[in-house]
């Protein structure tokens, strides 16, 4: 964790971007816990890559929301920039979230040659 916090500082050139955007994998790890718990699924191997996808894009969705509004408040002040500013990158964040949900919908209901047993805790 500490090699890619200093990564995405070095990439960010900032120390407190990185750790704004890494802020959002507790959330994530404690909605994958839920919703283990929720459906009775083991922890297995497919829920362990399911979980890493669900990470992957919690990530990218946290660097969606964060740099978009801070990188153009940087060049230019716009009535944008401050706490409503961070509003302008939810477009990307639903596209992404919206984009995952219905790719692995069928996986997790179990429907056609995608929902078989074994795939089925990798959606969930």
């Amino acid at each position: 964790m500490v090699l890619v916090y200093l990564v995405m500082a070095v990439n960010f050139q900032s120390w407190l971007d990185p750790f704004i955007i890494l802020m959002a994998l507790p959330g994530a790890l404690a909605g994958i816990v839920w919703i283990l718990f929720i459906t009775q699924t083991t922890f297995s191997v497919p829920s362990l890559m399911g979980s890493i996808m669900c990470i992957g894009v919690a990530t990218a969705n946290s660097i969606c929301w964060w740099c978009s509004p801070t990188t153009s408040a940087r060049k230019v002040w716009t009535p944008r920039g401050g706490p409503l500013g961070r509003l302008h990158g939810i477009r990307p964040v639903l596209m992404t979230a919206l984009a995952m949900i219905i790719g692995m919908l069928p996986m997790a209901l179990g429907m056609g040659e995608a929902g078989n047993r074994t795939r089925r805790s990798a959606a969930r």
